[in-house]
């Protein structure tokens, strides 16, 4: 289920993603080639590598020579583990002590925000490695840095923890309090000090997407990009360009079901834009898959090269759309939600807009019931993003 499944193109599936695994791996060479050997990647690779399988992308990543992985839940962790038998994985804050055996049994590091976190790992009496989360800013997980060098001597403290690293996540959106310079400023003399004292971490780390494309001078240490390796950040321009495309090339569904009104179906339900010419297709694909409920009434598909209208409301496994203008359609066919279609093209922006969310938000929202399946990207070189 979780398997990245290659060519061919799923001939009895109603509904499937398009992975494109070489941008990613082009996206990681050229973050590679941005930071420098001197500063590590901890590939991010939560919500099941952005939608791409957590699994098939580690071991792509291992092999390309990220330095360590990013996981949120346990079963990414599983996953990354079984791929990457030999890479550090760090687990963001989200597990707790109960797991303490998974986190031996897979050689995890955990994250530690503050000192009641800490006393509940350390109730287990285990061994652990151990990453200090600070919280700059993004009000989440972390410790206030006032508060951080009371929990780094706690750590110190202890026989049990090894403190490897010290990390937070910057607010670099719409809704910060403050700059990400401001955020880092209220980390930087704490880091002098300890380096002063020689108790400063080996690994430092600010810097995700975001902070790559806008801060380079915020490397430090490492840098854990996540949405930047799946070319799906909300920045066009930065500091930074970087040459990087979506891994995610297109949704298809299939037409399972056609058909024009008869009075004998009785009343028609509450369709906008409903007439009684109307040529519907049935796609197999609904909110079930991650689509939506809700969507802009400009939201339409592909088929045949030409644009359809989606008639609302979705459903759990099937969504209309308005063939009317084509008459050709017929049964089986693909219905292109993202990619090309003859000459006509839906980007990830496009679809992003319509279904009212952002990039990231479309590549995370899809379920594990819409299929992958590997394909490769005829890609020209000097190509811009979204041409």
């Amino acid at each position: 289920m979780n398997s990245l499944r290659q060519n061919p193109l799923p001939v009895a599936e109603t509904a499937w993603r398009e992975i494109d695994l070489s941008a990613i791996a082009s996206n990681c060479r050229a973050i590679r080639a941005a930071v420098g050997q001197g500063t590590k990647i901890f590939a991010c690779l939560k919500q099941d590598a952005y939608g791409c399988g957590a699994g098939k992308v580690a071991t792509l990543l291992s092999e390309a020579g990220v330095d360590a992985f990013g996981v949120v839940s346990i079963a990414d962790a599983l996953a990354v583990r079984k791929a990457a038998p030999g890479k550090p994985i760090l687990m963001y804050p989200g597990i707790g002590p109960n797991a303490v055996d998974l986190v031996r049994d897979l050689d995890l590091t955990i994250s530690i925000s503050g000192e009641d976190d800490l006393a509940g790992w350390l109730a287990t009496g285990a061994s652990l490695k151990v990453f200090v989360k600070v919280d700059l800013g993004f009000w989440r997980a972390g410790v206030a840095p006032a508060s951080l060098r009371r929990l780094l001597d706690l750590c110190a403290s202890q026989g049990n923890v090894a403190v490897g690293g010290l990390y937070a996540h910057l607010s670099e959106f719409g809704d910060a309090g403050s700059p990400a310079s401001a955020q880092v400023a209220r980390l930087t003399p704490l880091l002098e000090e300890l380096k002063t004292e020689r108790r400063l971490p080996e690994t430092i780390m600010v810097s995700s997407s975001e902070s790559l494309l806008h801060h380079p001078e915020f490397d430090m240490g490492a840098v854990d990009p996540g949405a930047l390796l799946f070319g799906l950040t909300r920045s066009s321009a930065g500091r930074r360009v970087l040459p990087t495309r979506p891994a995610l090339l297109a949704i298809k569904a299939r037409i399972v079901a056609l058909k024009t009104g008869h009075d004998s179906m009785g009343t028609p339900p509450d369709l906008p834009g409903f007439h009684p010419d109307m040529r519907l297709a049935v796609l197999g694909i609904g909110w079930g898959h991650g689509v939506p409920r809700h969507l802009r009434s400009s939201a339409s598909v592909l088929v045949r090269g030409r644009r359809a209208s989606i008639v609302p409301p979705i459903h759990l496994e099937h969504l209309r759309i308005d063939v009317t203008d084509i008459p050709e359609a017929v049964l089986g066919d693909e219905a292109v939600l993202l990619g090309s279609s003859g000459a006509a093209r839906i980007t990830l922006p496009d679809l992003a807009k319509a279904w009212n969310t952002d990039e990231t938000g479309v590549a995370c929202a899809l379920r594990e019931s819409l299929r992958r399946v590997g394909v490769a990207q005829q890609f020209k070189p000097n190509q811009k993003e979204g041409e």
